[in-house]
């Protein structure tokens, strides 16, 4: 059944209740076909286009409006009226001092708000979904707190939304986006997105890359407040559509699904083994002359545990990326 891996229907209907966002990257086209053949699934597609950048003038500009491609946007909004287009701003060459001096008066900060709010409104976005805390590591939070409200302001008086990314703060990460930073962010920002995965990179070592059982302590983390509960449905889980091939050598590199179907159909792999806290699958495979490869891909069964988990605790779904993956997943979204 692996070898198979086309969608055996429901193209047209969405079978999850919750909110479903898909990341789209430029240098993985299938992505874009994703994002139309599957719209119907969609509430929102975040193609991965834009930068944040300070300018040697003390302002701020957007860049990357070159990969915009309005025509595709017009085919994912035509194909469903409902899908939110938002993509993601990353705030790229950003120092301590930069964020000191957007945040040091109103007027500094507006202005940066305003040169977002600007672009987005021209291109006819229907929001943003920001990518900033990652880079301080949670440091001058109040700072951080003000960039993404001023942000959130400016476009909610035009109509659109704000969405914010967030790492994972359950060990091995550190906690720099805690319930307090989601208790004060709620009001302003309209989900927010769990990067519930690349656990192998921050444990240095060979094993699942999004285990579900570290998943989900992450998002009870947050919900710890009280006040923050009736706001779980804010919460996107983020699912990586990718897998990772850890090399005998120690090194690892992404395994995207037309390679990993190459892989199964040779014959190489050893029988799958469930893994199961982290519920994902995972194989071995050796290269003539090389050490064994272990590979962990997501398949059917480790994401329809994630979609029922995210049914059952009433939270959303994010996907990093949709171009990625094999299309019979989206048969369970």
């Amino acid at each position: 059944a692996v070898v198979s891996t086309q969608s055996t229907g429901h193209v047209d209907k969405k079978m999850f209740s919750g909110d479903l966002l898909g990341f789209v990257t430029p240098w993985n086209s299938h992505g874009y076909d994703v994002a139309k053949t599957f719209g119907a699934k969609f509430n929102y597609i975040t193609p991965v286009w834009l930068q944040l950048i300070p300018t040697s003038r003390g302002t701020f500009t957007v860049q990357g409006g070159h990969d915009i491609d309005a025509g595709w946007v017009r085919d994912v909004r035509a194909n469903n009226t409902a899908t939110k287009v938002a993509p993601r701003l990353i705030f790229e060459q950003w120092s301590m001092q930069h964020l000191a001096q957007v945040t040091s008066s109103e007027s500094e900060l507006l202005h940066m708000a305003q040169t977002v709010v600007e672009f987005f409104k021209g291109e006819g976005f229907d929001g943003v979904v920001l990518e900033i805390w990652r880079q301080f590591m949670g440091r001058e939070k109040n700072r951080l707190h003000a960039v993404i409200k001023a942000i959130s302001q400016g476009l909610s008086e035009h109509g659109m939304s704000t969405l914010l990314v967030i790492p994972p703060g359950v060990k091995p990460f550190p906690e720099i986006f805690d319930k307090y930073d989601f208790q004060v962010l709620q009001p302003s920002v309209e989900r927010f997105i769990m990067m519930t995965y690349d656990h192998h990179q921050a444990t240095g070592r060979a094993g699942p890359v999004g285990p579900m059982d570290w998943g989900l302590r992450n998002i009870l983390l947050l919900m710890e407040h009280e006040d923050n509960d009736k706001y779980r449905y804010k919460l996107l889980y983020g699912l990586n559509f990718y897998g990772v091939d850890f090399r005998g050598d120690g090194q690892a590199e992404p395994i995207l699904g037309n390679r990993y179907v190459e892989l199964v159909k040779s014959g190489k792999p050893s029988q799958f083994v469930w893994h199961l806290k982290a519920a994902e699958h995972s194989f071995e495979y050796r290269e003539p002359g090389k050490a064994i490869h272990s590979v962990f891909y997501p398949s059917l069964r480790s994401l329809q545990r994630r979609v029922e988990a995210a049914e059952k605790f009433k939270i959303g779904l994010a996907i990093w990326e949709i171009g990625q993956g094999l299309d019979y997943f989206y048969d369970l979204l």
